[in-house]
């Protein structure tokens, strides 16, 4: 693997633990005592992940496949998932209580994502969103060199992702969602096809200065400029100004893509970027586990520690997890000799 893509995956390992950060929170009863945490990880960490995918966007689709790999990449692996957490939830909630999780419509509803809801297993929405995201951007990508048209289609989409989030209505797909989604898309890729982060290298005194500033930014509204409740993505809910939304956002992605150009050596977790789809369905079980286990052993608490130990224990657990899923796929098959 070279370099860039070493960073790269450390990137997204890095979005993938702020996911899992803000999930142990979302799924805890100590929200109280992670406000500002949440609030700072939400307000990029999801725009973060349609940025790199944008900058890793590669037009290499001329013969018309353009469906048939996100159906591969994307989608499938969102009806795996998605079967599979029908069948456990429910299995579960019927064990302890007796009953389904939800009724069949809202669960066949929620399969195929009709309803602007994916059910229980939620982070999955991703994979759908950006699978929309991916097909259009290749139509998009067609316009290359109407750079005035692309500019144009690019603040109307944002235009109208603010206009959905104003009314808080969900459509099938995740449709609400996919027009801001698509100005961090496009971003991403820009930044990647006019070498801008190279052109930030060039210049050390002024690279530290924008990591700096960024930073700041970044924390400053965390405090106080983005209001008392954390954005979501998810729930197009884009806080208190939709201007600062974008700002805030830009800026935590700005200072995470200069700050892991810099440590693209370490490869640590490079792993969780290179399987964050695994990672993206299967936290929720991982996570839930973890709760229900603490509690029959009495150790569940909702104390700001207990949450400390639970993202570090799943970190933990994810590293031997995916070191075996990688012994396992990486395993020659041995032939029978007679």
């Amino acid at each position: 693997m070279n370099q860039r893509l070493v960073w790269i995956d450390n990137l997204k390992a890095y979005g993938m633990i702020l996911v899992i950060i803000g999930h142990s929170f979302v799924l805890s009863s100590a929200y109280e005592y992670s406000e500002m945490l949440m609030k700072l990880i939400y307000s990029f960490h999801m725009p973060l992940f349609f940025f790199i995918s944008g900058y890793l966007f590669r037009n290499k689709n001329n013969n018309g496949n353009i469906f048939r790999k996100k159906w591969k990449t994307l989608i499938f692996p969102y009806f795996i998932f998605q079967a599979i957490t029908v069948v456990v939830i429910n299995s579960f909630y019927y064990l302890t209580t007796g009953q389904l999780e939800r009724d069949p419509v809202s669960t066949l509803l929620s399969i195929f994502y009709l309803n602007g809801s994916v059910g229980w297993n939620s982070p999955l929405w991703f994979l759908v969103v950006l699978a929309i995201i991916d097909v259009l951007y290749y139509f998009f990508n067609k316009l290359d060199g109407k750079t005035g048209i692309q500019i144009a289609l690019v603040l109307l989409s944002s235009i109208i992702g603010w206009l959905l989030s104003e009314t808080g209505i969900q459509y099938p797909f995740g449709l609400q969602i996919v027009f801001v989604c698509f100005l961090f898309y496009y971003l991403g890729n820009i930044t990647k096809k006019y070498t801008l982060l190279k052109l930030l290298s060039k210049n050390l005194f002024f690279y530290v200065f924008v990591v700096v500033t960024s930073g700041f930014f970044l924390i400053a509204s965390m405090l106080w400029l983005n209001g008392t409740k954390h954005t979501s993505l998810y729930d197009n809910y884009l806080g208190s100004s939709y201007i600062l939304f974008l700002l805030t956002a830009l800026s935590g992605i700005l200072f995470s893509f200069l700050v892991f150009q810099m440590v693209y050596k370490n490869t640590t977790f490079t792993i969780f970027g290179e399987e964050s789809i695994l990672l993206l369905g299967t936290q929720y079980f991982i996570l839930l586990g973890f709760d229900e286990v603490s509690r029959a052993v009495g150790i569940y608490s909702p104390r700001p520690y207990y949450l400390i130990i639970k993202v570090i224990a799943i970190i933990i657990a994810y590293k031997v997890i995916l070191y075996m899923w990688g012994r396992i796929k990486n395993k020659p098959i041995a032939l029978n000799k007679n």
